[in-house]
């Protein structure tokens, strides 16, 4: 009889379990039939614990941080470019000045990058 009992008592996998979440994963909820929950388990099971997928991972959270630099300097430099549209008069001359202006700048930031990298990661002689 106690052995019925038990088997009466039905667990979901993983019931009791600590939820171990990995740094930046966000709690969401939505429905899913049995399949497809465990479907969806398994491909994350694999994208966190593979060696391909965690370079994958890798690489999503530095275009993650990379598109966060650049909306964090784009808004002054947007708002310096609208100063030189105004200095020549708006529309036309203005707005070549300016796509002037920032292809220069583009260049001449891209030039220093590059240098202050290189002196900060000088080539090892073999």
């Amino acid at each position: 009889m106690e052995q019925n009992i038990k088997e009466s008592r039905s667990f979901k996998e993983g019931a009791g379990r600590r939820k171990e979440l990995p740094e930046g994963a966000k709690v969401t909820s939505f429905k899913l039939t049995d399949t497809e929950r465990i479907a969806v388990k398994k491909f994350i099971a694999d994208l966190r614990g593979s060696g391909k997928s965690k370079a994958k991972m890798l690489e999503a959270k530095r275009e993650q941080q990379t598109n966060a630099i650049i909306r964090a300097t784009a808004k002054p430099f947007a708002e310096a470019l609208c100063e030189v549209i105004n200095l020549y008069g708006g529309r036309g001359k203005g707005f070549r000045m300016a796509e002037s202006v920032a292809t220069a700048i583009s260049v001449i930031a891209f030039k220093d990058a590059v240098q202050k990298w290189e002196c900060e990661n000088p080539r090892k002689e073999i």
